[in-house]
C-alpha cells in the first residue's frame, strides 16, 4: 500500500489537510494511452547537460522558499529543490498526469523529502492558491501548453511579493538532445507571449547547451 505524502495549504489562516494525488511533458503520454516511463526523465546522462545544482544558483531558490514545478513529471528538480528549500520550505510538483506523480511521491518517501506536495493539475491552470509561491518553475513544459498567454496571466495571482517565473526549454533548432525541431517553442516567441501576459524579462542564463533560460516577473509589481 502505498502512504501519500502529507503537506498544507494555508488558506486564510486555516491548515488543510491534502492526501495527496500525483499530476507536462509525462500528460501527453498519458493522454496519448502510453505507459510513463520513468528513465525518459531520469537517465544519468541527463544531469551532464540539465546542470540542476547551477539552475537551483541561478535562479537563487533558498532556504523556507515556496515554489512550484510545473510539469514536473517524475520531480528530476522537485527533489532537488526539495533539498535546497529544507524542512521550512515547500516544493508543489504540479502535473496533469497521475503515474509521474505517483512515482514521485515513492521516491520522495525513499529519500526522505516530506516538503514536496504533489498536486494534480489542470489542463489551464496548475490548481495552487493565490499568494503561495514565490518561484514559479516551468522546465520543457510550454510546447504542452494550450492558450499560453492565458496560462502565464492567470499564473500571476499565485506569486507572493518579489515572485518570479522561470523557463528552461529546448532551443528551437536541430540538436543532439531533445524533441523534434517542430515540438519546441522559440525563446523569441515565449518572451513575446509572456510579454503580452503581463511579465518582463529580468534576467537570462546561457549556461545549459541545448535549453534557454530565462526569468521574468510581472510588470505590475505585486
Amino acid at each position: 500500500m502505498k502512504h501519500p505524502i502529507k503537506n498544507y495549504f494555508k488558506i486564510s489562516a486555516i491548515a488543510i489537510t491534502l492526501i495527496l494525488i500525483v499530476n507536462s511533458p509525462s500528460g501527453a503520454a498519458e493522454r496519448e494511452g502510453r505507459r510513463f516511463n520513468p528513465g525518459s526523465f531520469e537517465e544519468p546522462a541527463r544531469a551532464e547537460w540539465q546542470k540542476v545544482e547551477e539552475v537551483i544558483k541561478a535562479i537563487d531558490l533558498r532556504e523556507g522558499q515556496s515554489i512550484a514545478d510545473i510539469g514536473g513529471g517524475s520531480g528530476y528538480f522537485s527533489r532537488p529543490f526539495a533539498k535546497a528549500v529544507g524542512p521550512t520550505g515547500v516544493v508543489y510538483c504540479c502535473d496533469i498526469a497521475t503515474e509521474p506523480l505517483e512515482y514521485l511521491q515513492t521516491t520522495a518517501l525513499e529519500q526522505n523529502l516530506l516538503n514536496i506536495v504533489t498536486v494534480f493539475a489542470a489542463y489551464d491552470r496548475p490548481m495552487l492558491p493565490p499568494n503561495s509561491l514565490d518561484i514559479l518553475f516551468f522546465c520543457n513544459t510550454n510546447h504542452h501548453l494550450d492558450n499560453r498567454v492565458d496560462y502565464y496571466k492567470n499564473l500571476i495571482p499565485l506569486l507572493r511579493k518579489g515572485g518570479k517565473l522561470v523557463v528552461v526549454d529546448w532551443k528551437k533548432e536541430q540538436q543532439k538532445v531533445g524533441p523534434p525541431h517542430s515540438h519546441c517553442v522559440a525563446k523569441s516567441v515565449v518572451i513575446e507571449e509572456m510579454k503580452q501576459a503581463g511579465w518582463e524579462l529580468i534576467q537570462e542564463e546561457t549556461f545549459l547547451p541545448y535549453q534557454y533560460f530565462l526569468v521574468f516577473e510581472p510588470v505590475i509589481k505585486r
